[in-house]
């Protein structure tokens, strides 16, 4: 088997040869930003749109340098042409680079560009049939954080929610804000189903504006169904008819248990599995892997 290679810097290399400083400040103090993204027959659904996301979280972060698109997305490409994968996880990182002070954001014009990909076949298919189950966090999302709707290297809350949300049995952990709202989950966007209509946190509360988030608001109005970005407590959530999350590795997942009680009849409801549906037809539909 050929070692896996990356896009590190402009360059392609094997994952031993690949060398980032011990200086660089991603390392040192979390100050990058990252996209996960999902390749189908070859070929990055939204990769355009990811890119985007990445370069307004480096205006968000004021990174002191032009990022350019182009360079990005070919990064990406070829690291899943490289490694001879159809079916892939992608992975793009971008740090401020090497130098300065903690309190110095603009001493380094050269940022560091990372770029992986690995095999994915997607999350097991008996999860889809019986639903993530959720926890609530104990950690709170500050909304007025710049790092709350950017995907910032600074990601230990997440994964410290997702460790938490294991113990107690649940694949997934949802954080509320300091009101007592649901926000989101620590790795994905989360949906209602109440009435026959769609509900989602708005990015206001500080919600990352997910991508495929964006994919299934589009989604619901050709789908005849009515949706609408606002506040969201744990009780509207508990008395919900559906549930589901989303990102762009497990796509619509449904949910059907938070805190150990059911969601609605506690399975995929029929609108999930049609939204579901629809997305994947768009993915087949985008990137040419039907």
């Amino acid at each position: 088997m050929n070692e896996a290679v990356c896009w590190l810097n402009g360059e392609l290399v094997t994952v031993s040869e690949a060398r980032i400083s011990p200086l660089d400040r991603g390392l040192l103090y979390g100050d990058g930003l990252f996209e996960t993204m999902r390749a189908y027959g070859g070929a990055i659904f939204r990769l355009g749109a990811h890119v985007e996301r990445l370069l307004g979280g480096a205006e968000a972060l004021k990174f002191p340098f032009t990022l350019d698109a182009r360079v990005l997305a070919e990064a990406c490409e070829q690291v899943v042409v490289a490694n001879e994968l159809t079916q892939a996880y992608v992975r793009l990182t971008v740090t401020r680079g090497v130098g300065g002070m903690p309190s110095e954001l603009d001493a380094s014009p050269t940022p560091t560009v990372l770029a992986v990909a690995r095999e994915f076949h997607g999350y097991p298919t008996d999860l889809y049939e019986s639903g993530m189950s959720v926890s609530i966090a104990a950690v709170r999302r500050n909304a007025s954080s710049p790092l709350s709707r950017v995907k910032s290297l600074s990601y230990l809350d997440n994964l410290l929610m997702r460790a938490a949300a294991a113990e107690a049995g649940a694949e997934e952990a949802l954080t509320l804000d300091f009101q007592g709202h649901v926000v989101e989950g620590s790795a994905s966007n989360i949906f209602l189903v109440k009435d026959g209509g769609v509900l989602t946190p708005p990015v206001t509360a500080g919600v990352l504006p997910g991508i495929t988030r964006d994919c299934v608001l589009e989604l619901c109005p050709k789908l005849h169904i009515e949706a609408a970005e606002t506040m969201l407590s744990p009780e509207e959530l508990a008395r919900a008819d559906e549930a589901f999350l989303t990102n762009s590795l497990m796509e619509v997942m449904p949910l059907t248990e938070a805190e150990e009680a059911p969601i609605g009849g506690g399975r995929p409801g029929p609108l999930t599995k049609r939204l579901a549906s629809a997305y994947c037809e768009v993915v087949a539909r985008e990137t040419g892997s039907a």
